[in-house]
């Protein structure tokens, strides 16, 4: 007993080692202002001893302090295993190691708030020209997180010289401490972890909304463990791998494709115009001449409809990476992940993208969105598609923020201005933030009479009209500030809406507004935004064939001149009256005449066909033909994301 108790007390190295690393990963948090721990050091310690024999754990698991634990031993238990000067060697090596992966975490957070990842290590090439302005942030405090390493290196050299006799403890005293911690390392990081997810938590990791929400449920250490996973198994062990027929296959589809393809109504009208393509959070098609208490909710926008090209019946695609994926899709023609978001599982593909394609025709290209660069892993993939520049977060003055960001208004406001100053031609792609989810506006601005809505089971839908109202007035602010600068005339305008609402079948409002009273109702509803466009010199036409995002990056690049048959873009031509189709990423479609909604189990017969014109449910052989085409291009399009295939096809 009593050589058991030495040996633990002789232990203290590691022990002091585990608290150094504990107290970066905390300086991390602090940096990033992410919470660590919502507990004082002894309450935490009394809990954490009391939680495994069913005493109070709240708060232990809030922050990431139990699981950063858990992860410092389980990346450090091996050296339990060694003693004496080759445990210092070692410990310091390690030490090295981790205090130079957080000083760089420290430092790229602060430019672009954000963690390295291994997508970010293989693009350095990207952030190389920022490289001496994230050095420039380097702070006298982050001198903390090398300090030790430079006194563990001194000890080490020092105690080398030294002859001493260090004792040997026995092999299972040192083999059984280590296992001890590293069962103890795996409960303090299993535990919290699928305790957060099944908190709710595994939608938002899955998701892989931005490397920063990762953190929130792994720690620094365990995002990079659960980082380094991710991309082996996409990218090595579960990776398909194509053969040359496959390529050759998937590019005659393409081939196919494009053989199908001829001018529209519009084609070259728009040649040598800019291009300024405005996407709105998430515009629903439903509140388009719609009034509430005898005021227009959107009278703008209803303006420009009637002056202009409109598409009633265009249908959003985005699956789990909403205004993400709607970016993608206009882009580049290409669908949607099944899991997580393009811009974060394939930043590093070559892509035959619309802004890239302009770059070549001598546009600039840029975009303009106030709100962090690295949320969507943006500032990764833009220069893949061929973006020039980002106005994000850091880019705008102040400005009253509302929900996420600086209000629209301010931001269409400054992105004018800079345009104003843009050589022409130019391609500008501006993303909205102001009317996202929750919907929650100022009082004072909140100036649609909503009446009516004032229950507390009304509140969501009626933020939401109230959110659209204010962002309509910022829109037709930007409109007037275009024509005011002569630069209305000389553009190409596409506005049109980037998701759903989230609104479900349960809103009774908008149940009620809507009238989306069944699943066929709610299907059409909720895939249905606007989409507008000004073509100097067109004449005003509503239409009323389907179309979707998917179909945006041929049809523009007809109107601006190019022929999109030279590219490799899934969608149609959506001047088409004929032949128009909405697939969405679960196989639910919708064309002129059918409807057809998948069933959650993946099986075709279990889901439902309908006639649009009747609502009527017909035998699912009607919409197998449509079906069939909607599941190939998901396929294909799925095979050139995890092959990157454009890069593999012929020229």
């Amino acid at each position: 007993m009593k050589t058991a108790g030495k040996f633990l007390l002789g232990q203290w190295d590691y022990a002091l080692f585990v608290l150094l690393l504990l107290g970066k990963v905390y300086y991390f948090s602090n940096v990033s202002d992410t919470l660590f721990t919502t507990l004082g050091p002894f309450a935490f310690l009394g809990k954490l001893a009391a939680w495994p024999f069913g005493g109070d754990s709240e708060g232990i698991f809030e922050g990431v302090l139990l699981i950063s634990i858990g992860t410092i031993l389980l990346v450090t238990f091996w050296l339990l295993l060694l003693n004496g000067r080759k445990r210092l060697f070692w410990m310091a090596i390690t030490n090295l190691v981790l205090s130079f992966i957080i000083l760089a975490d420290t430092l790229y957070f602060r430019y672009f708030e954000d963690i390295i990842s291994v997508t970010v290590l293989m693009q350095m090439r990207q952030v190389g020209d920022v490289g001496e302005s994230i050095f420039a942030l380097f702070r006298l405090s982050d001198a903390l997180l090398l300090a030790d390493v430079l006194l563990m290196a001194i000890l080490w050299v020092v105690i080398s010289r030294k002859k001493t006799a260090v004792p040997t403890p026995s092999r299972w005293a040192k083999v059984g401490t280590a296992l001890l911690v590293l069962v103890l390392g795996w409960q303090l990081t299993t535990v919290p972890f699928n305790k957060s997810m099944e908190d709710g938590g595994a939608w938002q990791f899955n998701k892989l909304i931005s490397n920063m929400r990762v953190y929130n449920f792994t720690g620094l250490l365990g995002f990079h463990s659960a980082n380094i996973t991710r991309y082996i198994d996409d990218n090595f062990i579960n990776r398909k791998v194509y053969s040359e027929d496959e390529i050759s296959e998937t590019q005659d589809w393409f081939d196919a494709r494009n053989a199908e393809r001829v001018p529209g109504p519009y084609s070259g009208m728009a040649e040598g115009k800019n291009v300024i393509v405005l996407q709105v959070e998430a515009l629903q098609n439903f509140v388009m001449n719609r009034e509430v208490n005898g005021e227009e909710i959107t009278p703008n926008l209803n303006r420009l409809a009637r002056e202009n090209l409109y598409f009633q019946n265009f249908y959003e695609q985005t699956a789990l990476g909403r205004t993400s994926d709607a970016e993608f899709l206009l882009n580049t023609s290409l669908y949607p992940t099944a899991e997580g978001s393009a811009y974060m599982l394939y930043a590093e593909n070559t892509f035959d993208a619309l802004p890239g394609i302009l770059k070549e025709q001598g546009y600039g290209t840029n975009v303009f969105h106030p709100y962090k660069p690295s949320f969507w892993n943006r500032y990764i993939i833009y220069p893949q598609l061929g973006i020039d520049r980002f106005y994000s977060e850091g880019d705008f003055d102040e400005a009253e923020v509302i929900g996420w960001s600086i209000n629209d208004e301010a931001m269409l406001d400054q992105a004018l201005e800079e345009m104003a100053g843009f050589e022409q031609p130019f391609h500008s792609q501006i993303v909205t933030l102001t009317s996202h989810h929750p919907f929650e506006m100022p009082e004072d601005l909140q100036l649609l009479n909503t009446e009516g809505y004032d229950g507390y089971q009304d509140r969501h839908f009626k933020n939401y009209l109230q959110s659209i109202h204010y962002v309509d007035r910022a829109i037709g602010k930007f409109i007037d500030g275009l024509e005011q600068k002569g630069m209305l005339d000389d553009t190409m305008l596409v506005i049109f809406g980037n998701h759903s609402t989230g609104m479900t079948a349960n809103t009774k409002k908008f149940v009620e507004f809507t009238d989306a009273k069944d699943p066929l109702a709610y299907l059409e509803t909720n895939k249905n935004v606007p989409l507008i466009l000004h073509i100097p010199g067109a004449e005003p036409k509503t239409f009323t064939q389907v179309a979707s995002q998917l179909d945006l990056a041929p049809s523009l690049v007809d109107v601006l001149g190019g022929d999109p048959s030279e590219h490799y873009f899934i969608g149609r031509n959506m001047w088409e009256a004929e032949g128009g189709r909405a697939t969405f990423r679960d196989g639910s479609f919708i064309t002129n005449e059918l409807s057809f909604i998948a069933a959650s189990d993946g099986i075709y017969d279990n889901g439902s066909c309908y006639w649009r014109m009747t609502g009527e449910e017909m035998d699912v052989e009607a919409c197998a033909e449509p079906f069939k085409e909607g599941s190939k291009e998901l396929k294909i399009s799925d095979d050139v994301l995890r092959g990157d295939l454009l890069e593999k096809f012929e020229p």
